[in-house]
């Protein structure tokens, strides 16, 4: 609620969301109702959301809660196209990030805590103890209500803040400030690792494996923590991953381990690279012209139409309506598709077309082709952009020139 009124105060824009998760009856509702009011009588638009504590049955409550409620939260930020989602998380907060990452044995790469700024997060009282933000509410006749669980132990962080705390301070006075100089020395951890991953890239993307299989095996760890923090940033690995690590010598072309549900660290010959698992590498679609006037999303891919303006579009693949056999199908590529590539004479192999370009044994299955209906291969759509910026390659039939008027673009 002190978040809140800063944010009113200084004028910036902004859409409250409450997740009642109504386990507390009638004191949930009342939490509900306070916000409500309090969004009313300051002119904020306010997002009440109710959800189904039931669904976490045989799970870990407060790790279902959070991830439901970021969940809210990130969808309605994509609706609103918000710049940030602004959390109260203050310095007490950290203190206990960081402590419980070290009793649950975290390697020091994640004692960092958390970031004032982190993506599309945004926490600015992090720096500011609870204490203070207590009493700032109290003078500025902030109004709020205390969470009776709050006062329970049967959470981790509460048994940290209610029991161990106060030991802590009784034996070891200014243990919270040791805690919080962590994260800088962190940093000289870190580039340490850094240095190290340095010689361990591929030109052609992941690690190297003999690079990563060279160090000591303690070291893999951190090592594939930091290069995961740079790839995929967001994106919080599965408990069992750091465990599979030391597998890694043995994993065999192919195969992988799995970092979440849908992307796994793939052996492909000579390095590990992240692929992204395809739910149905089958999926394909056909469209009509006259379909695409909207947008259409297939898989990773948008194709639409458009009048052509002249100006050519590096990053999207573009292709002149009127030489096209309509429908079109979209589909995976397969053994004995061909295509003649833009400014070649001749026919080349999709599978040919794809090595030359670089495109790992492991990723190829996930290319796709636009195939007009006299079987005409007109693109080949990467399964990522390549090293130089390609998203695909179109037909030489298809291309766009000074006669085209109006186009199909596909976006990847």
């Amino acid at each position: 609620m002190s978040l809140l009124y800063l944010l009113h105060r200084h004028d910036v824009k902004t859409t409250v969301v409450h997740c009642n998760y109504g386990v507390r009856g009638e004191n949930s509702d009342k939490e509900q109702q306070l916000v409500e009011e309090v969004c009313s009588m300051w002119g904020i638009d306010c997002v009440s959301v109710r959800l189904d504590a039931d669904e976490a049955k045989g799970r870990n409550f407060q790790a279902w809660a959070r991830e439901r409620r970021y969940r809210v939260f990130r969808d309605l930020k994509r609706e609103l196209n918000a710049d940030f989602i602004a959390t109260a998380h203050h310095q007490d907060d950290q203190v206990e990030t960081i402590f419980q990452k070290i009793l649950r044995g975290s390697g020091p790469i994640s004692w960092q805590g958390m970031a004032v700024v982190d993506g599309d997060l945004f926490r600015p009282l992090l720096g500011v103890r609870k204490e203070e933000i207590r009493k700032f509410a109290k003078e500025q006749h902030v109004p709020f209500r205390e969470d009776e669980s709050n006062f329970s132990s049967d959470y981790a962080r509460n048994f940290l803040r209610r029991e161990l705390k106060q030991r802590m301070d009784e034996f070891f006075p200014g243990w919270q400030k040791n805690i919080l100089a962590l994260p800088d020395r962190v940093k000289d951890f870190e580039g340490l690792a850094n240095e190290l991953l340095k010689r361990m890239k591929s030109e052609a993307g992941g690690l190297k494996r003999d690079e990563l299989l060279r160090v000591d095996q303690k070291l893999w760890p951190v090592l594939l923590l930091q290069f995961l923090k740079e790839e995929l940033p967001y994106v919080a690995h599965s408990t069992g991953f750091l465990e599979e690590v030391k597998s890694l010598k043995t994993v065999q072309t192919g195969s992988g381990l799995s970092i979440t549900n849908n992307i796994q660290l793939v052996r492909d010959r000579d390095r590990f690279v992240l692929v992204k698992k395809s739910e149905d590498l089958n999926q394909q679609a056909v469209v009509g012209r006259g379909e695409l006037k909207e947008a259409q999303k297939i898989g990773d891919i948008t194709v639409s139409t458009a009048t052509w303006d002249g100006t050519l579009d590096t990053k999207n693949l573009l292709l002149d309506v009127e030489k096209i056999e309509w429908p079109l199908k979209i589909r995976n590529w397969s053994e004995g598709d061909t295509i003649r590539p833009l400014g070649l004479d001749g026919k080349q192999t999709v599978a040919k077309l794809l090595t030359n370009k670089k495109i790992s044994s492991v990723e190829k299955k996930r290319a796709k082709v636009i195939e007009s209906f006299d079987g005409t291969i007109c693109a080949v759509i990467f399964p990522h952009m390549t090293k130089n910026g390609q998203t695909g390659v179109i037909s030489e039939l298809v291309k766009c020139t000074s006669r085209t008027k109006e186009i199909v673009r596909i976006e990847n």
